[in-house]
């Protein structure tokens, strides 16, 4: 059977570790003839010179679904991989992705995004802000963009990634997908490496505010019924209720990451106290944005 042409698409905007990842992308086991690179936003052409990439220039983009869509459309493949330029990709990444994509029904499918720092908070941000994408079993479910293949064609059916959204974009993809009647799939056989450096505590705090405060409930507001979390997320929106619920539900968060993970991760319960800080940080965050809406010019995102 012929194998499909490929556009793997990357937001840029961190050289150094944008070339740990194309040099990743070179050692593919999918055949390079087949494969376009397109790496977009402001100065992706410095790497132009020493990488098989078609560089996308753009102005400094802050909203990534503004990046992918950028891409999407210059993109030649059948198929879209979207990947973030701090997640290294295993060498059958693409492989795996295909096989994904071409099982009936599928509308889109993510990846296992294992940290590479063994730091003890690095590890409390996997499981906090990636939980869901430790496991090592598949599971139908929202997937994140950090990896994420679909079919060009589903794409541009669905209209692809919302471009007024800072946070939360994949989201927002994943429910539209699923109204149109497809299915997103989590494949632990798709691997990255997300070398997100974030190590001590007060970066996870900061991390977790940031997501919070910038996305809201905007997007749980547009698909109470896709999601049992959505339902319960806006059963206590209102400002002066949703701060006696933020332990409850951040509680109940934590609970079901360590269930799913902890006969994989045994250390998770180390982990627990601060994964409820996280959710925590982030609920109130989201408060915040309950009462004074989001003004991302006035937002600067913590690294």
């Amino acid at each position: 059977m012929t194998k499909p042409h490929v556009s793997i698409i990357i937001p840029f905007s961190r050289k150094e570790q944008t070339q740990v990842v194309l040099a990743c992308l070179e050692q593919q086991t999918y055949p390079a003839d087949l494969v376009e690179i397109l790496l977009v936003g402001a100065q992706s052409s410095v790497l132009s010179q020493h990488y098989a990439i078609k560089a996308v220039e753009t102005k400094p983009i802050y909203y990534p679904g503004e990046a992918r869509n950028i891409g999407a459309h210059e993109a030649t493949g059948k198929y879209l991989l979207f990947l973030d330029d701090d997640c290294a990709p295993a060498a059958n990444w693409i492989e795996e992705n295909i096989a994904a994509l071409g099982r009936p029904g599928i509308g889109a499918v993510g990846g296992q995004i294992t940290g590479k720092s063994r730091a003890f908070f690095a590890r409390c941000v996997d499981f906090s802000r990636f939980g869901f994408y430790q496991i090592g079993r598949e599971r139908e479910m929202v997937v994140c963009s950090a990896s994420l293949g679909v079919a060009k064609e589903v794409f541009m059916e669905v209209g692809g990634f919302d471009e007024t959204l800072r946070s939360e974009e994949d989201m927002d993809f994943c429910f539209r997908l699923q109204a149109h009647g497809y299915r997103t799939l989590y494949q632990p056989a798709i691997k990255v490496v997300h070398d997100h450096r974030r190590t001590t505590l007060s970066a996870l705090l900061r991390y977790s505010y940031f997501y919070g405060r910038v996305s809201g409930l905007h997007v749980k507001r547009l698909y109470p019924g896709l999601s049992r979390r959505n339902k319960i997320l806006l059963m206590v929106q209102q400002p002066h209720l949703y701060p006696l619920m933020m332990l409850p539900i951040s509680l109940g968060a934590t609970l079901n990451i360590v269930r799913l993970t902890v006969r994989e991760y045994p250390a998770v319960l180390l982990y627990a106290p601060f994964i409820v800080a996280s959710k925590l940080a982030s609920h109130i965050g989201i408060w915040r944005w309950l009462f004074y809406g989001t003004h991302p010019q006035r937002i600067v995102k913590t690294e």
